[in-house]
């Protein structure tokens, strides 16, 4: 994905949020709000957590294809110990 339609996708997503209460800001009742930790503001602020939401990804894209490889593997195992035996409807025609 290119960077201009991250960065507008998080724009959407900050378009979305705007709503929730910002950090250090009172809520009239404590129970309802939802805990928003300060942090840094700002441009770089949102360089670093896409930076942050790049890694993620690749970290997420390295599991689904290893976890795709190792399905693989077991599936030729699986084969191999246990081969499929050939259905009878199947290979008789009526």
């Amino acid at each position: 994905m290119k960077e201009a339609t991250v960065k507008k996708r998080i724009g959407e997503l900050l378009e979305l949020t705007s709503d929730v209460p910002q950090a250090g800001v009172k809520v009239a009742d404590p129970g309802a709000g939802i805990y928003i930790p300060a942090g840094p503001k700002g441009e770089a602020a949102t360089d670093d957590l896409i930076d942050e939401l790049r890694m993620r990804l690749k970290y997420l894209k390295f599991d689904v294809e290893a976890t795709r490889r190792e399905n693989r593997y077991l599936r030729q195992m699986l084969e191999t110990r246990f081969p499929r035996k050939p259905d009878k409807d199947q290979d008789s025609p009526e």
